[in-house]
């Protein structure tokens, strides 16, 4: 029996499909990729979501029940390098870039398999900004583009001593990954932690679960989801702020579809910035839904249901008819 709704390979989609995995993806550089597959037996789309910092596809379960036998579609969940039972040490990449290199594989994994139906791209925070990256260079065959409270600014301004830090790891130790303190404050130590994190780099610790929802059983699930951790090296880090304010600036070149799932109290990233980009998008097609009271999970919040639905209602018409 399952002990977590979040192991794909005990996940089933009720009376539609089955799910598949986590199994391997193919990548060239020698990182074994890890995604689970929940599938319905005559698709009329596909999702392919990019978990957050931290994450990893399997929390991702409750979605695919939600969604998958109502629209009948397959869902994709991709354990981005550094992440869940993908390779790598926890939180580090060599660069920023290969977690979009990640999200490509999958996508061509996808394509593969169901060449004749819509796909689109879920991203929630830090894999927000990677499906916006892909976005914004018009990746070909992506339908649409669905971003929950995407990282394109952090909430908490990180002290400068502390960018210090970091930017020395960056040149000198660019595979060290720091816990954070709570995920709104990234690379959140002094030196003398620095040091300390050196000597025993990998140690595992618990991110702070209040600052993700409200719900208090979600809250018990992250904390007793051993796949799950709160490290970040430096090249991820800097990656993804730098990788923001791009995104910010070119906004107006992103056309595809893009709908955004925004939680008002997120505590993680800046909802005001969200806000920001999403009036700079270039797109004709694009849908922003405020949860004021909603953290940085939207679709792990309390009444969650209703960011389902709405989920379901903006997929509908775009997927629409497909023939097999």
């Amino acid at each position: 029996m399952p002990t977590t709704p979040y192991d794909a390979s005990e996940f089933t989609v009720p009376s539609r499909g089955g799910s598949r995995g986590p199994f391997p993806l193919a990548h060239g550089d020698g990182v074994d990729l890890k995604a689970r597959w929940w599938a319905v037996p005559r698709p009329r789309g596909m999702v392919v979501v990019a978990h957050g910092l931290g994450e990893h596809g399997g929390n991702y379960a409750h979605l695919a029940e939600a969604i998958s036998p109502a629209l009948e579609i397959d869902i994709l969940a991709i354990d981005f390098r550094g992440h869940g039972r993908s390779s790598g040490r926890r939180g580090v990449v060599r660069r920023y870039e290969d977690l979009v290199e990640d999200l490509r594989a999958a996508i061509a994994w996808a394509m593969s398999r169901r060449p004749d139906v819509p796909l689109f791209l879920l991203g929630h925070s830090n894999g927000g900004q990677v499906v916006l990256r892909l976005a914004l260079e018009g990746a070909a065959g992506i339908a649409g583009v669905i971003a929950s409270n995407p990282a394109i600014r952090i909430a908490m301004p990180v002290p400068p001593e502390k960018l210090k830090i970091g930017r020395v790891l960056l040149s000198l130790a660019p595979w060290i990954s720091l816990r954070t303190e709570a995920p709104s404050a990234c690379m959140t130590c002094d030196l003398q932690a620095a040091l300390t994190e050196i000597k025993t780099a990998g140690t595992r610790t618990n991110a702070s679960s209040a600052c993700m929802t409200c719900d208090p059983v979600m809250q018990q699930m992250f904390r007793s989801d051993s796949l799950r951790h709160n490290r970040i090296s430096a090249p991820l880090f800097f990656g993804m702020v730098e990788g923001g304010e791009m995104l910010l600036a070119r906004a107006g070149e992103i056309k595809a579809p893009v709908l955004m799932l925004i939680g008002g109290q997120d505590q993680t990233v800046c909802p005001v910035s969200n806000r920001e980009f999403y009036d700079r998008l270039g797109s004709d097609d694009k849908t922003f839904l405020l949860y004021p009271k909603m953290l940085h999970e939207p679709l792990n919040e309390l009444g969650r249901q209703q960011v389902f639905d709405d989920l379901v209602r903006w997929l509908e018409p775009r997927i629409g008819s497909v023939t097999h």
